[in-house]
């Protein structure tokens, strides 16, 4: 039988047991590695955007010289008859109409232009041909454009003035006459005197085309610089 004097000291050996215990879980416990959290799932990416389909734009209409009419060139622009009849000159890089404006000057006709391309017109109105004219066709224009032509000498042709009257008829600069040209008259050169008939008056200007129609040969009397000088051009060959 044991002694009542060694409970106590059983007792706190057990307590001190217990203690030491719990201070070695407490110790494992700490010393365990804490757990790690797993990372999200990536989510999946997101689907590109759909694509627009382009417009569809409509075609650009090609220029037409509907209606219009070329009556003269004049250095940096052309003198063109309307639909309505009217006439204007058009300088070039203006509009004739919402679209079409002059691009340039060529020798025989003006060229249109629009953002569907360019389109070229005539004196009669129409597209001229892209080969140039042989020399072998006549020069006289037939009765129903001597009307155009005469207006193309009406606007080629400046009157010079001397005490009030007209003395003659001065070539302007960049007038496109081919008659003229071909008979050796530059811009500046002031005429006189056509077939020996006083040159004088705007109505024989718009009379030329018809004197020169009904001759064989067209017969010019200019002065240039000062100096006065002839020069002919057969326009009708006898044959």
């Amino acid at each position: 039988m044991l002694s009542t004097t060694k409970r106590p000291d059983l007792r706190r050996r057990a307590l001190a047991g217990a203690g030491l215990a719990t201070a070695g879980l407490l110790a494992l416990l700490m010393l365990r590695e804490p757990g790690t959290v797993p990372a999200p799932a990536p989510l999946p990416p997101l689907p590109p955007p759909p694509i627009a389909p382009a417009p569809v734009q409509a075609p650009i209409p090609a220029p037409n010289a509907d209606g219009l009419r070329l009556f003269g060139l004049l250095g940096r622009g052309a003198v063109i008859g309307l639909a309505d009849g009217g006439q204007s000159f058009f300088a070039i890089g203006r509009e004739i109409r919402p679209g079409l404006k002059v691009a340039r000057i060529e020798q025989n006709h003006v060229v249109l232009a629009s953002d569907g391309g360019e389109v070229r017109l005539g004196f009669d109105g129409a597209r001229p041909p892209e080969a140039p004219a042989s020399a072998a066709e006549p020069a006289v224009p037939s009765a129903g454009s001597r009307r155009d032509e005469a207006l193309a000498y009406r606007f080629g042709l400046a009157p010079r003035r001397a005490n009030g009257r007209i003395t003659g008829y001065a070539v302007r600069p960049g007038a496109n006459l081919p008659l003229l040209q071909r008979a050796g008259l530059r811009p500046g050169d002031v005429i006189v005197s056509v077939n020996g008939q006083h040159f004088d008056s705007d109505e024989k200007v718009l009379e030329l085309p018809n004197e020169i129609a009904g001759s064989f040969t067209a017969e010019f009397e200019f002065e240039r610089g000062g100096r006065r000088m002839r020069a002919s051009l057969d326009v009708n060959p006898r044959t």
